[in-house]
């Protein structure tokens, strides 16, 4: 029972964490700067605004790939503490029927936040 409400209370403290970082919004930056540079290798001719295009744009996908890499650390380095502390939760989290109850955990809290946003 104990893992039960440390799964629904992480699934909430995860779900909050991953809006307060953008992280869907991150990865959506991720994808448009891929396609940029997909773009520009596809054409003919490579000028030098070209190569200062892709240079800036790699740059760009670094940092933005770090953040990405920093924030599933984060994510997983969280778990990993809970698992020190309660045994056997990441064998909860792992297991069919712990995905599943983190999918509708997931889902009722999403639906109830945005039902309270949409009262304010």
């Amino acid at each position: 029972m104990i893992n039960q409400l440390l799964l629904i209370c992480s699934t909430v403290f995860i779900y909050e964490f991953i809006n307060f970082v953008n992280f869907f919004y991150i990865i959506k930056k991720n994808v448009e700067i891929y396609k940029n540079i997909i773009k520009l290798f596809y054409l003919k001719e490579i000028k030098i605004d070209h190569e200062k295009l892709i240079f800036n744009y790699s740059k760009s996908l670094l940092l933005i790939s770090i953040k990405i890499l920093l924030i599933l650390t984060i994510v997983i380095i969280y778990i990993l503490v809970l698992d020190l502390f309660f045994i056997s939760f990441l064998s909860l989290i792992i297991s069919i029927k712990g995905m599943i109850e983190i999918c509708i955990v997931s889902i009722i809290y999403h639906f109830i936040r945005k039902e309270i946003n949409a009262k304010l």
